[in-house]
Formats: C-alpha cells, sequence, structure tokens
C-alpha cells in the first residue's frame, strides 16, 4: 500500500507529465501539415517527407493516449484506487509508478 507522501510525490509526477506532454502536443500540431501532391520536390525527396509526417503523426497518437492514460491515473487518485492493479486488485509496486505514474496493472499482469 502507498503512503500518503508516495501518493503526493507520484501525483505531482504525473501532473508534471501530463503537461509537459500536452506542451509538446500542443507545439507537435501545426508541424504535421500534409504533402501536397503538386509539390515539385521530386519523388524520393517526397516519399521521405510523406514517411516523416507518418511518423510525426504516430507520435501524436502515442502522445495523445498518454496524456489519456495520466488523466485516468489522476481521476483513479481522487477516487482512492490509485496503485491497485486492475486485474488482480494487488498494490502496484511503488517504482513501476515512479516511471510509469499511469499504470494500471501491477508488472506481473502485464507480462
Amino acid at each position: 500500500m502507498l503512503t500518503t507522501d508516495q501518493l503526493i510525490e507520484l501525483e505531482i509526477i504525473a501532473r508534471d507529465e501530463l503537461a509537459r506532454l500536452q506542451t509538446e502536443s500542443e507545439a507537435a500540431k501545426g508541424e504535421a501539415g500534409a504533402v501536397a501532391p503538386d509539390n515539385a520536390i521530386g519523388r524520393l525527396s517526397r516519399l521521405d517527407s510523406m514517411q516523416m509526417q507518418e511518423m510525426a503523426l504516430e507520435a501524436q497518437r502515442r502522445r495523445d493516449a498518454r496524456i489519456r492514460r495520466l488523466r485516468e491515473a489522476l481521476e483513479r487518485m481522487d477516487a482512492g484506487s490509485f496503485g491497485v492493479c486492475a486485474r488482480c486488485h494487488q498494490s502496484i509496486d511503488y517504482e513501476r509508478l515512479t516511471v510509469y505514474p499511469e499504470a494500471a496493472v501491477c508488472g506481473a499482469c502485464s507480462r
């Protein structure tokens, strides 16, 4: 079971990470513009641009998913169910939560 000090520290970690990801997400939104087919940049350059665009979109999807999981973790903190595995209902290790504050399952169940 997590102590009050640990819960406070984990909430700070989660909120800091959420703020960082939201800032990063806002900055990246304008960077992933569509590659126009009539650009005269050459076939390979255009393919490279399209690949870079797909990579940026995937990075944005991953950021958005982590933002959602962090918000859910903060809701679990408010509800008092944070730090309890959603599968086996055992405590999630503090060390795991310091690295992944959004973790909803323990290390054993995640494997």
